[in-house]
């Protein structure tokens, strides 16, 4: 899925997650009764109109609306349709394989899991409202049963406004190519400027409404851990790619209006974070730290690439695991290949870090990440090679820069382990 997609606007305020329920067979209560009976209750919510609330929107975050954006309301039935549209559209079968064969290779995603389908229902599950910035649609959904700005639409639609604001003032889709997909730290970097930016106009929105809130404060969310009921079972690695834009880049945008105000965070619209990196550590985005370039010259004979990219500070996290994350935080740049041999899959996959001491942290914990997923490792010459249901996975460096091989293909891996001492 493509950027103007953006998870099509999963949207969190201040710790609860506002989402329309799976499709039963009757009509499901909407989760959000008891959200905006909370809200009128205890807060400053009034009834807003369209215009008001984009009028407020643009004054939180200091950016006007050069037109105003058309909101409809959709029903979670007609959401369904909606989405199965456009996924067909920007993110058909075989799209979906080449991400799950790569999020395979470097054991993020288990082997059985149907990347597609489980992307399909996480979406549908935790959807409350979205802008479609596609050319021919740039206009924002409700997904509520009520056509009204109830105080949990207002709240979603302040976070989607500022998505339209976006649109109006960046050129989206044209900020990276078609090729980097959906998993690359590139779009991850993007992705987390653009939902961190409109989280923080949505939690600014939210705390105007809250009695007894200084003027212009902003939520304290340092201890806010998210709801598990739209992603029990869910492998970590989907539930970081689509949450943790939220969170990270709001720390991120947030760290920006410190800086200079909404101001600055407008300035970081034409000049985008590089890489997941300047997200998690946004002094090296003051700094103008980018990502190091690397080159994974291996081809295999015979190989057809399906794709390169770059994995970034971020999914390393993930790949780590709780407890390892920190030893990502060195992390100077990286480049992957994912080829088809024969109809097997081989990952090449290489990595610079910031000193010689953080690529020894990163392999260390990225030997004991292994070591716990598929038991101890054999020497092999330079790597350490460790097998699991069909997979071989070998861990290694180049010129000290750490490497990862993996295939479920004996030969491959082994052509690529010779190719690399």
């Amino acid at each position: 899925m493509r950027p103007r997609v953006r998870a099509l606007g999963l949207a969190f305020a201040l710790g609860w997650t506002l989402v329309a329920p799976a499709q039963e067979p009757e009509k499901p209560a909407d989760p959000t009764d008891l959200v905006n009976a909370v809200l009128t209750a205890l807060s400053g919510f009034s009834d807003l109109s369209e215009a008001e609330l984009q009028s407020e929107v643009a004054d939180i975050g200091g950016v006007p609306f050069k037109h105003p954006v058309p909101l409809e309301y959709m029903t979670h039935a007609e959401l369904a349709k909606y989405l199965r549209q456009m996924f067909d559209e920007e993110y058909p079968a075989d799209r979906a394989m080449v991400d799950q064969r790569l999020l395979t290779a470097f054991d993020l995603l288990p082997e059985e899991v149907d990347l597609r389908e489980e992307r399909g229902r996480l979406l549908l599950d935790n959807i409350a409202g979205f802008y479609d910035e596609r050319p021919d649609r740039r206009r924002l959904y409700a997904v509520s049963e009520e056509h009204r700005l109830t105080p949990a639409n207002q709240i979603v639609m302040a976070h989607e406004l500022r998505h339209a604001l976006q649109d109006q003032y960046m050129d989206i889709q044209g900020l990276l190519p078609e090729s980097v997909g959906d998993f690359d730290d590139r779009r991850l970097a993007l992705l987390s400027l653009l939902e961190g930016d409109a989280t923080l106009v949505m939690e600014a929105f939210l705390m105007r409404r809250l009695p007894g809130v200084p003027e212009g404060a902003f939520a304290d969310l340092s201890g806010v851990t998210l709801p598990d009921d739209g992603m029990a079972g869910t492998p970590a690695v989907l539930r970081d790619q689509l949450v943790k834009p939220y969170f990270a880049g709001r720390d991120f945008v947030r760290a920006l209006v410190q800086q200079g105000g909404w101001a600055r965070v407008k300035e970081a619209w034409s000049h985008p974070p590089a890489s997941s990196e300047q997200i998690l550590h946004p002094e090296k985005y003051t700094a103008g730290d980018a990502p190091r370039p690397v080159s994974v010259d291996y081809a295999p004979a015979g190989g057809k690439l399906l794709g390169d990219g770059v994995l970034g500070e971020l999914l390393l996290r993930t790949f780590l695991g709780e407890g390892r994350e920190d030893a990502a935080a060195g992390w100077g740049g990286d480049h992957y290949r994912l080829w088809d041999v024969q109809g097997r899959t081989l990952l090449v996959w290489r990595s610079v870090w910031d000193a010689p001491e953080a690529a020894r942290q990163f392999t260390d914990a990225a030997r004991g990440r292994l070591e716990a997923s598929h038991g101890a490792g054999r020497p092999e010459g330079a790597w350490t090679v460790y097998r699991r249901n069909g997979w071989i996975v070998a861990l290694g460096a180049a010129g000290g820069s750490p490497m990862l091989l993996a295939s479920n293909d004996e030969r491959a891996l082994k052509a690529a382990q010779d190719a690399n001492p």
